[in-house]
């Protein structure tokens, strides 16, 4: 299937999130190789230590060339998109940091202001189970509301989120202006980004 002859024919962002579907969670690696978290333990640790050691930032056309981006690469195609169609957008990465190595889960995704109505909607097609647009009156809530479905799915991975965790909750507007970048470059130009101040909710 040519991804970029049904890529060109998508015209709202309700079609965008529908032909998303024909991307796999994964990553094609710098080795060449294709990894998919099969949802074994073993698949996991593979998958995620390819995400650190094998990643590189896939662009809108490596992306639609294989099939595959996981969260950072699929936001890259979406960023592609609103921009090519002349919307108002940011792209948001929200990630708890910590001093130490952890399982605490990172995640990227975009919100867009609907032409129309002027809503603000956070459009989510990686995180499987949150899947879809959900429109607000504000970019706080847009802001809010994912980040409170981050922290279920942070609780849900077995993850303590207490207050004390919480102060070590960030989100940043990012943008990228290189691709193939390692997960570790990534990052940097994640912290050199602007932070989200948002008032936290005790827990």
């Amino acid at each position: 299937m040519n991804l970029n002859v049904l890529y060109v024919k998508v015209k709202t962002p309700e079609e965008l999130l529908a032909f998303m579907d024909n991307i796999k969670y994964g990553i094609y690696g710098n080795d060449g190789k294709v990894y998919v978290n099969d949802g074994t333990e073993e698949g996991n640790r593979v998958f995620q230590e390819a995400s650190v050691n094998e990643y590189g930032l896939a662009n809108k056309d490596k992306v639609l060339k294989y099939g595959l981006g996981q969260c950072f690469d699929q936001t890259e195609l979406e960023r592609a998109w609103f921009k090519e169609n002349n919307y108002e957008f940011k792209t948001i990465f929200i990630w708890f940091l910590f001093e130490y190595e952890n399982t605490y889960p990172t995640h990227s995704y975009l919100i867009y202001k609907d032409k129309e109505t002027h809503k603000y909607c956070y459009f989510e097609h990686a995180d499987y189970e949150n899947r879809g647009i959900y429109r607000f009156d504000s970019y706080e809530e847009a802001i809010r509301y994912q980040m409170e479905k981050h922290i279920e799915y942070t609780e849900k991975c077995g993850n303590i989120v207490d207050n004390d965790v919480m102060k070590h909750l960030h989100i940043y507007e990012y943008d990228v202006s290189k691709y193939g970048i390692s997960f570790e470059e990534y990052i940097d130009n994640i912290l050199d980004s602007k932070e989200i101040t948002i008032k936290i909710i005790e827990r």
